[in-house]
């Protein structure tokens, strides 16, 4: 067992190679993007609730939990549990507390903005509210035994932790020179960095892996990380859990922090990237809606408005990664369906004709897609864009 502590150096034992600087570049350059594109605000709260809800369930899951993201999105609409898991469920919803209390806090400033003992215990508090014995540990308070992690590493001793985690909190705002213009390769390695410290130190008796993700959580919100990409560490640390584990197991046999970083930075780059494109996607579809509607209407003169709304839904619903034979377009949609459920195919058919001169299908033997490619000379620069340009 390792019992020695030359890698909790409390110094800089990483380098920003060209690899690791390439990486923040990217991710800084996602996250710009991401900031300047406009959302809509009922798809904006159905990100936010999807991201948070999969960063919860992410990070519980690397520490066993075994609830999906649809047993969840089920127990919000009103479905229960079994009195044998309720206790899942509490650990999934405290680690939801304590993201939108992070919210709320950074954005009235009460927290200041300091990485404290006090801050590491509140979020311990948090993390462990009503579990009950499954938690193995006092919500809140430094462990007061000694504990060895899966059987290979043996954390500091307990009476060691206070003084640890105080000379961690102090380390941190020395090393990376926390103020409001702090920057944000900075501020990123020292969530991944912080997320370390607390594993190395392991300060509680139970919880510290979640708490050593929330923390970095924190950390990367308190950047200007979008809320809605927020979950992504969590997540690509859950789906790729061995490797996490790897290596962790690494960084603590070396005290080197630079693998780790490189790891945990692509992972951060490629969702950050996911977001991206998820955003641009809607912003297609709601281009798209406008295009389509500003086209038909050019028709007003020519067609009645019954006429107009049903091609709307034709240019609507249609897709444009497939193409449709005309009997597959009516089934497609129900908005498709209810329009042309009893018109005859004569009817279709000319409609599609008149999309067809609009410039809205393309057809390919006889079955048509939309022509969403169009719009993307208007969209800001794609995803694939920026990361070509580092």
């Amino acid at each position: 067992m390792k019992n020695t502590y030359e890698h909790i150096s409390f110094q800089r034992v990483w380098e920003i190679d060209q690899i690791l600087s390439n990486r923040l570049g990217q991710c800084y350059a996602y996250i710009q993007a991401i900031k300047k594109t406009p959302i809509r605000p009922d798809y904006l709260e159905r990100m936010l609730r999807v991201s948070l809800n999969r960063g919860a369930l992410a990070t519980t899951a690397i520490e066993g939990n075994t609830l999906s993201e649809k047993d969840l999105e089920a127990i919000q609409d009103g479905k229960g549990l079994p009195p044998s898991k309720k206790y899942l469920l509490q650990e999934v919803e405290n680690i939801l507390a304590a993201f939108n209390t992070i919210f709320e806090d950074l954005m009235e400033n009460s927290l200041k903005g300091r990485i404290t003992p006090e801050l590491i215990k509140r979020f311990h508090a948090m993390v462990g509210k009503d579990i009950g014995e499954p938690f193995q540990a006092s919500p809140g308070v430094f462990r007061t035994s000694n504990v060895v992690v899966g059987n290979i590493y043996r954390p500091p001793s307990f009476p060691q932790v206070d003084d640890l985690i105080k000379k961690l909190c102090e380390w941190l705002r020395k090393q990376f020179h926390y103020s409001a213009d702090l920057r944000f390769e900075d501020a990123v390695i020292e969530a991944v960095v912080a997320h370390i410290y607390i594993a190395w130190i392991h300060p509680f008796g139970d919880g510290n892996g979640r708490i050593a993700r929330l923390l970095e959580f924190y950390l990367l919100v308190r950047a200007g990380v979008p809320q809605i990409a927020s979950h992504i560490l969590s997540n690509h640390y859950n789906e790729t859990r061995s490797e996490y584990y790897r290596q962790l197991q690494i960084t603590t046999a070396t005290g080197i922090l630079t693998n780790f970083l490189q790891y945990a930075l692509e992972g951060f780059r490629d969702g950050l990237e996911g977001v991206l494109e998820i955003i641009h996607s809607d912003q297609i579809d709601l281009t798209w809606s406008n295009y389509v509607h500003d086209r038909i209407d050019s028709l007003a003169d020519e067609k009645n408005d019954k006429v107009l709304e049903r091609m709307r839904q034709l240019a609507y619903y249609i897709p444009d990664k497939q193409f449709l034979t005309k009997d597959e377009i009516r089934s497609f949609h129900p908005k498709i369906v209810g329009h042309y459920r009893k018109l005859s195919d004569l009817t279709l058919r000319r409609d599609l004709e008149t999309l067809l001169d609009l410039g809205l299908l393309t057809r390919e033997k006889q079955k048509y897609r939309t022509r969403k490619e169009l719009l993307q000379m208007f969209l800001s620069a794609s995803a694939a864009e920026i990361h070509r340009s580092y």
